[in-house]
Protein backbone atom coordinates (compact mmCIF):
# COMPACT_ATOMS: atom_id res chain seq x y z
CA UNK A 1 0.00 0.00 0.00
CA UNK A 2 2.87 2.37 0.80
CA UNK A 3 4.45 1.94 -2.64
CA UNK A 4 1.16 2.65 -4.37
CA UNK A 5 0.66 5.86 -2.39
CA UNK A 6 4.24 6.86 -3.13
CA UNK A 7 3.74 6.27 -6.87
CA UNK A 8 0.51 8.26 -6.89
CA UNK A 9 2.21 11.11 -5.05
CA UNK A 10 5.14 11.05 -7.51
CA UNK A 11 2.73 11.17 -10.47
CA UNK A 12 0.88 14.08 -8.87
CA UNK A 13 4.10 16.05 -8.36
CA UNK A 14 5.23 15.29 -11.92
CA UNK A 15 1.92 16.56 -13.35
CA UNK A 16 2.06 19.66 -11.17
CA UNK A 17 5.62 20.41 -12.30
CA UNK A 18 4.58 19.97 -15.95
CA UNK A 19 1.63 22.34 -15.45
CA UNK A 20 3.95 24.97 -13.97
CA UNK A 21 6.37 24.55 -16.89
CA UNK A 22 3.50 24.86 -19.39
CA UNK A 23 2.13 27.98 -17.66
CA UNK A 24 5.55 29.62 -17.57
CA UNK A 25 6.05 28.92 -21.27
CA UNK A 26 2.69 30.46 -22.13
CA UNK A 27 3.42 33.58 -20.07
CA UNK A 28 6.80 34.05 -21.75
CA UNK A 29 5.32 33.59 -25.23
CA UNK A 30 7.01 30.25 -25.87
CA UNK A 31 5.12 27.09 -26.63
CA UNK A 32 5.61 24.44 -23.97
CA UNK A 33 7.28 21.20 -25.05
CA UNK A 34 5.23 18.27 -26.29
CA UNK A 35 5.74 15.53 -23.72
CA UNK A 36 3.49 12.74 -25.00
CA UNK A 37 4.55 10.69 -28.01
CA UNK A 38 0.90 10.42 -29.06
CA UNK A 39 0.64 14.21 -29.18
CA UNK A 40 3.70 14.38 -31.44
CA UNK A 41 2.23 11.79 -33.79
CA UNK A 42 -1.12 13.56 -33.99
CA UNK A 43 0.61 16.87 -34.67
CA UNK A 44 2.58 15.26 -37.51
CA UNK A 45 -0.62 13.81 -38.94
CA UNK A 46 -2.37 17.19 -38.77
CA UNK A 47 0.58 18.79 -40.57
CA UNK A 48 0.36 16.16 -43.29
CA UNK A 49 -3.44 16.01 -43.69
CA UNK A 50 -4.38 19.63 -43.04
CA UNK A 51 -7.59 20.55 -41.20
CA UNK A 52 -9.48 17.38 -40.29
CA UNK A 53 -12.39 16.39 -38.10
CA UNK A 54 -11.98 14.28 -34.99
CA UNK A 55 -13.88 11.41 -36.63
CA UNK A 56 -11.46 11.51 -39.57
CA UNK A 57 -8.55 11.40 -37.11
CA UNK A 58 -10.12 8.37 -35.41
CA UNK A 59 -10.37 6.67 -38.81
CA UNK A 60 -6.80 7.56 -39.78
CA UNK A 61 -5.21 6.55 -36.49
CA UNK A 62 -7.46 3.86 -35.01
CA UNK A 63 -7.11 5.59 -31.64
CA UNK A 64 -10.14 5.68 -29.34
CA UNK A 65 -12.13 8.90 -29.61
CA UNK A 66 -11.70 9.80 -25.94
CA UNK A 67 -7.93 9.26 -26.06
CA UNK A 68 -7.70 11.34 -29.20
CA UNK A 69 -9.76 14.10 -27.59
CA UNK A 70 -7.40 14.19 -24.59
CA UNK A 71 -4.41 14.55 -26.88
CA UNK A 72 -6.06 17.26 -28.98
CA UNK A 73 -7.01 19.15 -25.84
CA UNK A 74 -3.37 19.09 -24.63
CA UNK A 75 -2.21 20.37 -28.03
CA UNK A 76 -4.84 23.13 -28.02
CA UNK A 77 -3.93 24.24 -24.51
CA UNK A 78 -0.24 24.37 -25.44
CA UNK A 79 -0.98 26.47 -28.53
CA UNK A 80 -0.07 23.94 -31.21
CA UNK A 81 -3.53 23.17 -32.56
CA UNK A 82 -6.61 25.28 -33.24
CA UNK A 83 -10.20 24.07 -33.28
CA UNK A 84 -12.92 25.64 -35.41
CA UNK A 85 -16.34 24.71 -36.72
CA UNK A 86 -17.82 25.25 -40.13
CA UNK A 87 -20.65 27.69 -40.70
CA UNK A 88 -23.81 25.72 -41.37
CA UNK A 89 -27.10 26.90 -42.68
CA UNK A 90 -28.66 23.47 -42.15
CA UNK A 91 -29.86 21.71 -39.05
CA UNK A 92 -27.58 19.56 -36.99
CA UNK A 93 -24.23 19.92 -35.40
CA UNK A 94 -21.54 21.68 -37.38
CA UNK A 95 -18.39 19.74 -38.14
CA UNK A 96 -15.48 20.62 -35.89
CA UNK A 97 -12.06 20.78 -37.52
CA UNK A 98 -8.58 20.70 -36.00
CA UNK A 99 -5.53 22.26 -37.63
CA UNK A 100 -1.97 23.12 -36.73
CA UNK A 101 -1.43 26.72 -35.69
CA UNK A 102 1.42 28.56 -37.36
Amino acid sequence: MGDRMSNQFSEFIEKKDQAITDSTAVLTGKKPPIVHELDRNILKLLLKEGPVTRSKLVTLTGIARSTLYDSLLRLILKGYVARYSEDRKQRGRPKVFYQVMQ
